[in-house]
């Protein structure tokens, strides 16, 4: 049974591409557009009607220029309404003077209000038809790709295709390997087992109700409506069923060979990479996101906490999006001034040429004064109290311990660039390290034990560090709850 607000916006149960309705919350209608394309693959010899939502004419009205386009490409059981918030916040963000960025939003075939073909679309022909949009879009100059869920493959299937256009990636929860061996998450297994697929994405909408009841806090009733709105009957509902049944399982699927190649294409992807990420969400946890750090390390990742499956719902995505542009896009494109050349009366200027920190500790290298006490130890490495006194360490001995710890760390991989989370308490020890690190070049991430575990691991996996050194009880909690990165004794361990 669907709302008034989707009934009377009902599509028609097959065929041609149609625009929404007027009235969706959010959805400004001059963004709608049909765009008929040549078919390709299966597809071959016919043409495809699709919907999607472009920010191109309201740009136009302003008189401005892109400086490039996103490419947003929604899930399961979503469509391009997901993307709203990003196609007006281009046109906002370009009154402010930003730069104008073209945002196309495309509900993929047999989605949304695109055409309904009635063919099975397994993730090489989403690929095609994806690549075939494009062209008849005739688009030029760069590109960045934004996906989530399965949009998220097909969105980094486009990318690893069209190197010559792509100037990024941007993703939201997606996945593009599932490890050998491991269940694929619950709710997908439910709803593609033998028996429910038909029931619970086709002949009914439980599938897309399940999905849009993930959102937190619960979505309103009118946006509610208008994600239902396309999917009013059965056969309306058949692209939804459709995408369940074309999640690879194993190696015997049709699309699995296809998830290997974009796995394999995205770690070889050297343009900037964003993911925005709901660490709550039942489906695409942090075990994706593992993975496409593993295959994107130079990525920036943003964890929004509570955030879960419907995170463009849930939190500031736009925002978070043009940011980003802004920072890690626009000098590539040229749309930042070129840096000027420093200002001889500047505080910079006045300090002269950038000395390391480290370097100072190198001029006292045969210094025996006192450089750290610590007031927690004695010197025989018991509990400092009032009948013992604390522990001192010279210039010369955190010298003489810095250069091993930095080269003890480089032997074992550590480089310039690196990201080291410390679980190492304040003390001679916790100061040598951060100074080694200095010297190899390393980021020091400093966590907090004051965080607690949760805190703690929110802390961890937000900083992705490389290498997390620790005393025990910091290296049993990154053990035990599978924090990232290279773990490493700051105490001799017995054997």
């Amino acid at each position: 049974m669907t709302s008034s607000a989707a009934a009377a916006g009902a599509p028609a149960r097959s065929g041609r591409a149609q625009v929404p309705p007027p009235g969706l919350p959010g959805l400004d209608p001059r963004f709608s557009r049909i765009v008929t394309v040549p078919g390709r693959g299966t597809d071959a010899g016919a043409s495809r009607s699709w919907h999607l939502l472009d920010s191109q004419p309201a740009l136009d009205e302003l008189g401005l220029t892109p400086v490039g386009t996103i490419l947003a490409v929604h899930g399961n059981p979503t469509w391009s309404y997901l993307w709203r918030s990003v196609v007006s916040g281009s046109v906002e963000a370009a009154r402010t003077g930003a730069p104008a960025w073209r945002v196309i939003a495309v509900d993929q075939l047999e989605m949304g209000y695109s055409e309904r073909t009635g063919i099975r679309r397994p993730l090489a022909q989403r690929v095609q038809d994806l690549g075939a949009l494009t062209d008849a879009l005739e688009l030029d100059g760069d590109v960045v790709t934004l996906g989530h869920d399965w949009g998220g493959v097909v969105s980094l299937g486009w990318a690893v295709d069209h190197p010559e256009q792509l100037a990024g990636v941007m993703m939201l929860n997606t996945a593009i390997h599932h490890p050998e061996g491991v269940p694929i998450p619950a709710p997908l297994r439910l709803a593609g087992a033998r028996g429910v697929l038909a029931a619970s994405t086709v002949r009914t909408t439980a599938f897309l109700d399940t999905t849009l009841s993930l959102a937190s806090p619960a979505l309103d009733p009118a946006v509610r409506d208008a994600y239902r709105a396309p999917y009013a009957s059965a056969d309306r509902r058949d692209g939804i069923g459709g995408f369940v049944a074309d999640i690879p399982v194993d190696a015997r699927h049709e699309s699995f060979a296809e998830l290997e190649r974009i796995a394999a294409g995205v770690a070889a992807l050297t343009v900037p990479a964003l993911m925005l990420w709901g660490p709550r969400d039942p489906i695409f946890g942090d075990r994706y996101l593992d993975d496409l750090v593993t295959r994107l390390p130079h990525a920036d990742v943003h964890r929004f906490e509570g955030a879960g499956h419907m995170i463009a719902e849930e939190r500031p995505v736009a925002d978070a999006v043009f940011a980003w542009l802004g920072e890690r896009i626009g000098e590539r494109i040229g749309t930042d001034a070129a840096p000027s050349a420093v200002n001889p009366a500047s505080p910079a200027a006045a300090a002269g040429p950038f000395t390391p920190i480290f370097r100072a500790l190198q001029t006292r290298a045969d210094d025996d004064s006192t450089a750290v006490i610590d007031m927690t130890r004695s010197a025989a490495g018991t509990t400092s109290n009032s009948a013992t006194a604390p522990l001192r360490v010279s210039w010369r001995q955190l010298n003489t311990r810095v250069r091993q710890i930095a080269a003890g760390l480089s032997a074992m991989g550590v480089q310039r660039g690196d990201r080291v989370s410390l679980l190492v308490p304040p003390g001679p020890t916790l100061s040598a390290i951060v100074y080694a690190c200095l010297r190899i070049g390393a980021v020091v991430v400093v966590a907090d034990a004051g965080l607690g575990v949760k805190g703690l691991t929110r802390a961890v996996r937000g900083a992705w560090p490389d290498v997390i050194i620790g005393e025990l009880p910091g290296l049993t909690a990154a053990r035990v709850l599978g924090w990232p990165g290279l773990r490493i004794s700051a105490s001799r361990l017995p054997r």
